[in-house]
């Protein structure tokens, strides 16, 4: 499970609702969630991250 998805489910929020308030298309957080696509887009994760209430590193992993 992605840092992205903890993180939705945790707000009790569906990928659809997580969508339509961050604006971000479905088939991105699909992308991302099933780790087909790594998020690099910085508007798109500041968007998700507002709409998740934490911040863009919340969302990553940063590796070394």
């Amino acid at each position: 499970m992605t840092k992205i998805e903890e993180r939705r489910k945790a707000e009790g929020m569906s990928r659809s609702e997580l969508s339509r308030q961050s604006d971000v298309p479905l088939r991105t957080l699909e992308d991302w969630e099933h780790e087909k696509t790594i998020p690099t887009n910085v508007y798109q994760l500041a968007k998700v991250a507002k709409a998740l209430n934490c911040l863009i590193e919340d969302l990553i992993v940063i590796e070394d």
